[in-house]
C-alpha cells in the first residue's frame, strides 16, 4: 500500500511540475541580439550550440532559422557558407499557405535580395542579376515594394529598361513609357490594376494602342478599369458595335447601363450574355436590380438560375425572402446562412428576424425596411444579446502552456512567437476555440497587434459565436493614444477605431494604397518621407485631426464621415445619401463596394455595442 501512495505521489508531482521548454528559442534569440550588436562571431557562437543541441527545434526544421544563420555567415563576409545557408533558408509562412492566389512570400523577397547582394559583392554580376530581376514584378505588394525598389535601383545600373520602370512606379513618370516595350508596358497595366491606379492603366492601355486593336484580354481590362473610374458614357460607346458572341464585353456593356441607373438596357444585356462563367454573374446582377426596383418574385427567378451559390447571392436571396414575408423559405435558408457565415455582417438582422418568426412575435419583418446605419445599431446589440458566453478554460495545463508562450513573447519577436503557435511542440490544436484564444491572448500580451488581427481573420468564423470572444475580434489595441485623441478632438471612440479597424488591420507599419500607418493618412499629406507618421501616437493624433474635420464637415454624420475618410469626397458624391445621413445598401451597384460598406458600417455597430 505504501508504494502505490509513493506512485501516485511522483505522478502528482509530475503532473504539476509539467511544463513547456522554450530554451531553444531563447537560444535562438540570443544569437540573433549578439547579430544586431554586431558581434558577429559571438552570434556564431550560439547559432552553432543551437544547432547542436536543439535540431527538433521548429525554427530550425522549418528552415526559418538557416536564413537567419546565412544572414550572419554574410555580416562575417564568409559569403560561400551565406550562400550554402540561404540556399536551404526555403521558409514558407503559414500566412503564405492560407493565400488564395500565391504570390511570392515577404520572407523570399528578403533572401533573395540578399543572396543578390552576395553575389555582387563576390563580382558574379550575372548571378544577382537573376535574383535582382525576381524581385520586379507585375503585380502589388507593399511588403515588397522597398526590396524592388533597391532591386530596380541596381539594375538600372545594366539595362536603362529599369531606370524607367523605377519612374513609371515611384516617381510617377509615365512620360518614359514610350521607351519601354509592350511586354514590360502590360506588366505595368497588371500592377497598377492591382494598386487601384485606374487612371494609370487607362493611360498606359491608351498609349498602347487604339481600343480596335487591343485583344481581348485587354479590351476587358481597359473596360474595367473606365468603370472603376465611372466613365460609363466611354464604355457604352466603345461596345456599340461589339460582336453579340462576345460575352465579356456584352456583360461590361450592362454593367455601364447599371452604373448608369438604365436597368432596362442593364437587364437586356445581362440576358444576352452566353458565356459559362459569366452567366452566373449577370443573373446575380439582373436579380440585385429587381430586388433595387422592388420586384421581389422577379429577383428571386433570376437568382435561382444561378448553378453556383455564393455569399452574396445567398444573403440576397434572404433579403428577398424578407421582403416576401416567406416565413417558411426564409427559416430554410437562414439554418444553411448561419452555419456558412456566421461573420457576415448582415447575420444579426437576419438573427432577428428568425427569432421573431419562431416566437410569432408582431410584425417580424419590419426591422429589414430601415436604412442600414439604424439598424445595424439596433440589430448588432440585439444579436450580442442572443449569444452565449464561451467557457474560457483555467486549467494547469492552460497556465503552463501561457507561460510558455509568454515567455517568447518577451522576446519581443514576432516570428518566434508565430513559429511557437505553428509548431507541434506545444500540443496547440488551432481547430479548437479554447487553443484560439490562447494563442490570441499570447500575442496581444506581446504587445504584436498587427499579428494578432491577421490570426483574428482565420478565427473569425468561429468567434463570433460568442458573446465574450467578440473583443477578440474587435479590439481596442493602442488604448492610452486613442483615448489621448479622442479627448481632444471629442470624437466618438468606436469612429477611431472602426478607421484603425478598416485602414490598416492595426498595423502600424502599414503602407497600403498610397496610406501610411494605423489610421491610413493619406501619403499626399505628408509633405517628406517622415518616418514620425508610422509612430503610433503621431499617427493617431493627426489621423484623428482629419477624423474631425470631415465629421465636422458632415455635420456628425458618422457614416459619412467613415466613407468620406476612407474613399474619399468623390465617392460620397456618388452615393444616395438620406437626408439623415443614412444610405439605402442597394442603390450601390458594384457589389464588392456594397459588402465593403457594409463592413464599415457593421464594424462600428460593433464597437459601440461592445465597448460602449
Amino acid at each position: 500500500m505504501k508504494f502505490i501512495y509513493m506512485f501516485m505521489f511522483l505522478i502528482g508531482v509530475g503532473i504539476n511540475s509539467f511544463s513547456y521548454n522554450v530554451d531553444d528559442y531563447i537560444f535562438f534569440n540570443k544569437a540573433l541580439v549578439e547579430n544586431k550588436k554586431g558581434d558577429y562571431k559571438k552570434s556564431l557562437f550560439f547559432y552553432e550550440i543551437y544547432q547542436n543541441n536543439f535540431s527538433y527545434s521548429y525554427p530550425l526544421t522549418s528552415n526559418y532559422a538557416k536564413y537567419y544563420i546565412a544572414k550572419n555567415y554574410m555580416d562575417m563576409k564568409k559569403y560561400d557558407e551565406a550562400l550554402l545557408f540561404f540556399s536551404r533558408a526555403v521558409y514558407v509562412p503559414e500566412s503564405y499557405v492560407k493565400q488564395e492566389f500565391k504570390k511570392t512570400n515577404y520572407f523570399q523577397y528578403r533572401r533573395d535580395y540578399l543572396v543578390a547582394e552576395i553575389y555582387l559583392k563576390k563580382n558574379s554580376k550575372e548571378e544577382a542579376y537573376e535574383y535582382l530581376t525576381r524581385l520586379v514584378t507585375n503585380y502589388y505588394d507593399p511588403e515588397l515594394e522597398p526590396y524592388e525598389k533597391k532591386a530596380l535601383t541596381i539594375l538600372q545600373k545594366s539595362n536603362i529598361k529599369y531606370r524607367y520602370i523605377y519612374e513609371i512606379k515611384y516617381q510617377d513618370n509615365l512620360s518614359v513609357l514610350k521607351k519601354l516595350d509592350k511586354s514590360t508596358q502590360l506588366e505595368l497595366v497588371n500592377y497598377f490594376y492591382e494598386k487601384k491606379e485606374y487612371e494609370k492603366v487607362v493611360f498606359i492601355l491608351e498609349k498602347m494602342s487604339s481600343y480596335d486593336e487591343k485583344p481581348l484580354e485587354l479590351k476587358v481590362r481597359y473596360l474595367e478599369s473606365l468603370l472603376k473610374l465611372d466613365e460609363n458614357k466611354k464604355v457604352l460607346e466603345l461596345t456599340k458595335a461589339m460582336p453579340e458572341n462576345e460575352g465579356k464585353l456584352v456583360f461590361l456593356r450592362a454593367l455601364a447601363y447599371e452604373q448608369s441607373k438604365d436597368y432596362s438596357r442593364a437587364i437586356f444585356n445581362y440576358e444576352k450574355v452566353q458565356d459559362i462563367e459569366l452567366e452566373n454573374r449577370a443573373n446575380f446582377r439582373i436579380g440585385r436590380i429587381y430586388y433595387k426596383i422592388e420586384e421581389y418574385i422577379k429577383a428571386r427567378t433570376f437568382l435561382d438560375k444561378t448553378t453556383r451559390k455564393n455569399e452574396y447571392i445567398d444573403s440576397l436571396l434572404l433579403d428577398i425572402y424578407i421582403k416576401l414575408e416567406n416565413k417558411k423559405k426564409f427559416i430554410f435558408y437562414y439554418e444553411e446562412f448561419k452555419n456558412k457565415y456566421p461573420e457576415n455582417p448582415k447575420m444579426g438582422l437576419y438573427y432577428m428576424v428568425y427569432t421573431k418568426l419562431i416566437n410569432g412575435a408582431r410584425d417580424p419583418w419590419k426591422m429589414a425596411n430601415y436604412n442600414v446605419f439604424f439598424a445595424s445599431n439596433y440589430v448588432v446589440r440585439n444579436y450580442i444579446e442572443s449569444l452565449e458566453e464561451f467557457n474560457i478554460k483555467n486549467s494547469y495545463k492552460e497556465g503552463v502552456l501561457k507561460e510558455a508562450l509568454t515567455q517568447i513573447g518577451e522576446l519581443k519577436n514576432p516570428e518566434l512567437l508565430d513559429l511557437a503557435v505553428q509548431s507541434s511542440n506545444f500540443d496547440l490544436d488551432s481547430e479548437t476555440t479554447q487553443d484560439k484564444v490562447t494563442i490570441m491572448n499570447s500575442f496581444i500580451v506581446s504587445g504584436f497587434y498587427k499579428e494578432s488581427f491577421k490570426k483574428m481573420q482565420y478565427y473569425k468564423k468561429d468567434f463570433y459565436r460568442y458573446k465574450n470572444l467578440l473583443h477578440y475580434v474587435y479590439p481596442k489595441y493602442y488604448r492610452e493614444e486613442v483615448q489621448k485623441a479622442r479627448q481632444k478632438y471629442l470624437l466618438p471612440q468606436s469612429l477611431i477605431y472602426t478607421i484603425m479597424y478598416i485602414e490598416s488591420g492595426f498595423d502600424n507599419e502599414n503602407n497600403k494604397f498610397e496610406r501610411v500607418g494605423l489610421m491610413g493618412i493619406p501619403k499626399h499629406l505628408i509633405k517628406e518621407d517622415d518616418e514620425r507618421y508610422y509612430n503610433p501616437e503621431k499617427n493617431i493624433e493627426i489621423g484623428t485631426s482629419l477624423l474631425k474635420k470631415i465629421y465636422d464637415k458632415n455635420n456628425g454624420m458618422v457614416l459619412k464621415t467613415l466613407i468620406e475618410y476612407i474613399y474619399g469626397p468623390k465617392v460620397i458624391k456618388s452615393l444616395n445619401f438620406e437626408l439623415d445621413g443614412d444610405l439605402k445598401l442597394e442603390t450601390i451597384v458594384d457589389e464588392r463596394f456594397q459588402k465593403d460598406v457594409e463592413e464599415i458600417v457593421y464594424t462600428y455597430a460593433f464597437y459601440s455595442a461592445i465597448y460602449n
